[in-house]
């Protein structure tokens, strides 16, 4: 038998969560948590399967309260039911999915900045090249705020929340830039 101490970290968190208590009765199978084949996880993959952990910690927390308030947790209906508030808490994500959605917003800020900011190149009589420049280099300095934040996150919730959170902050304002320019370039036009 390895000892803990041995095993690299991947295999040191698999092997914490197949000698719970709550994973030997069962009670996570019952709850629909999806943990039998953790064999399938990469050991590179320490993100993910620390967000597994973290939310291992969170049903046996939940399991351990649901045991106090005295219900059957033989009883089928009670266990579906734990594990849907379980699972409500997030699914755990893969890293490479919170770098893709980081890169993604990245370049749409860039993108919508750099036109944008550009339209205003015209509506001055100027190059919308340059302004769209100067545009692109206003969407890559909020991406460097942006980007770190919607990385950090380990659920597909989460992302989903900074992701319209970042949408709400930094996209609307792009849009009315936009529009605010093509009103005046429309009103330089007309006069």
């Amino acid at each position: 038998m390895t000892k803990i101490e041995k095993l690299n970290k991947a295999d040191a968190i698999m092997a914490e969560i197949y000698s719970r208590e709550n994973y030997m009765k069962g009670r996570y199978k019952a709850c629909h948590l999806e943990l039998d084949n953790l064999s399938g996880i990469k050991n590179s993959d320490i993100f993910f399967l620390e967000t597994l952990k973290m939310k291992v910690d969170l049903a046996d927390k939940m399991i351990a309260k649901t045991e106090l308030e005295g219900k059957n947790m033989a009883d089928p209906n009670v266990m579906r039911e734990l594990g849907k508030k379980i699972n409500a808490v997030g699914t755990p994500i893969h890293k490479n999915e919170c770098i893709m959605t980081a890169i993604f917003i990245s370049f749409q800020l860039i993108t919508y900045y750099g036109i944008a900011i550009g339209i205003w190149g015209v509506v001055f009589k100027k190059s919308f090249l340059v302004f769209g420049f100067y545009g692109v280099v206003v969407g890559l300095l909020i991406s460097l705020f942006t980007a770190p934040v919607v990385f950090s996150r380990r659920t597909k919730e989460q992302i989903r929340d900074i992701s319209f959170g970042v949408g709400l902050m930094w996209f609307n304002l792009v849009i009315i830039i936009g529009i605010i320019g093509l009103v005046v370039l429309a009103i330089r036009l007309l006069w």
